[in-house]
């Protein structure tokens, strides 16, 4: 009877969300070309771009005045992930100095812990290209 039951399933590298043709393959290949071959852009991007931002039905301000209620009442994950969502609705939006403040915001409340924030504002100007071609694509 241990035939079947103590086999190791066959491991496969790649996740399951972007494997074959499915729309977040896609994604995925369409924003690794406009990367250029740059992997820590690509990785900083798929982590942080919105996959279908029109979809998102609340306004940008929003996300900022509950990020500061937020960081005012101590609450630095709910602050840090109000920050990101405004930083990448300003990505979408081509707004380079919003992507720069609110990414900035929400690196200094995680610190160290999310080094794609970092690696957004150190190449801000990449990163609104890419973004603004991505989404002219799409």
């Amino acid at each position: 009877m241990r035939g079947g039951l103590l086999r190791r399933k066959p491991h496969n590298s790649a996740p399951v969300s972007v494997q074959g043709n499915t729309p977040e393959a896609v994604m995925a290949s369409k924003l690794m070309d406009l990367c250029g071959g740059n992997t820590e852009l690509y990785q900083a991007l798929s982590r942080l771009m919105i996959l279908d931002p029109k979809k998102v039905n609340i306004p940008l301000e929003t996300f900022l005045s509950e990020a500061q209620a937020y960081e005012t009442q101590g609450n630095k994950l709910r602050a840090e992930v109000d920050y990101r969502v405004a930083g990448a609705l300003s990505l979408f939006q081509g707004d380079t100095e919003g992507v720069r403040k609110y990414f900035a915001k929400a690196l200094m409340i995680a610190g160290n812990s999310r080094g794609e924030y970092k690696m957004l504002i150190d190449h801000l100007d990449d990163a609104v290209a890419v973004a603004k071609r991505y989404y002219g694509s799409i």
